[in-house]
């Protein structure tokens, strides 16, 4: 029961789908004049499998993540060995998770939690509009923001699909310089592991 429920939790980030969609980067849409939440998009190179992971979610979720089971960071910095940018971090969230066991009735025992995250490495090009920064103001202002799949079409536009979109009301802005060898977001220094280079 206690790994059942955890598991669920996690669908997202331990979804096998994600070896095959390839995230190859993040990107951000926002309402013209500020009226509606922004959205911050993962960019799958396979749009088939990138959007059975949202897919698989809503099955189970509908398209809310209400205890922000799924946990977004955003960590800038420089990270050694690779170009100057920030990286995306996507892991499991141990208050979320916690939470929702609690409200089933389950008692989740220290060291019992497993962990998976996902990473993607994001390298602005100078002189481009700044796309993080405004996703920040408009998080800021809405306090509210929409995960959602993107892929490429073959004009070479991008297509968000916001019907498959998670609703979600916390990311967590980092930098580097704050993150300790036992913080969650530690993986984020090992970025020549698991991250992935792209440019926006």
């Amino acid at each position: 029961m206690i790994i059942h429920s955890y598991i669920k939790a996690l669908q997202f980030v331990a979804n096998d789908s994600w070896v095959n969609a390839l995230w190859s980067a993040t990107t951000f849409r926002w309402h013209p004049q500020s009226k509606a939440p922004p959205v911050m998009g993962l960019v799958f190179d396979d749009a088939v499998a990138g959007q059975r992971i949202f897919c698989d979610w809503a099955e189970e979720h509908g398209s809310a993540d209400p205890l922000d089971e799924i946990r977004v960071a955003i960590v800038e910095g420089d990270v050694e060995g690779l170009r100057p940018g920030y990286t995306v971090h996507l892991s499991g969230d141990v208050e979320g998770i916690l939470a929702r066991a609690t409200a089933e009735g389950v008692v989740v025992p220290n060291g019992q939690l497993p962990w998976m995250s996902r990473m993607n490495r994001m390298h602005p090009v100078p002189g481009s509009p700044p796309m993080l920064a405004r996703f920040k103001e408009e998080f800021a202002m809405h306090r509210e923001y929409m995960l959602a799949p993107v892929t490429r079409r073959g004009d070479g536009q991008l297509w968000f699909d916001v019907e498959l979109g998670i609703v979600k009301h916390q990311v967590h802005f980092r930098h580097v310089s704050e993150i300790g060898d036992n913080d969650v977001d530690s993986v984020v220094k090992l970025g020549t592991v698991f991250a992935m280079p792209q440019d926006h």
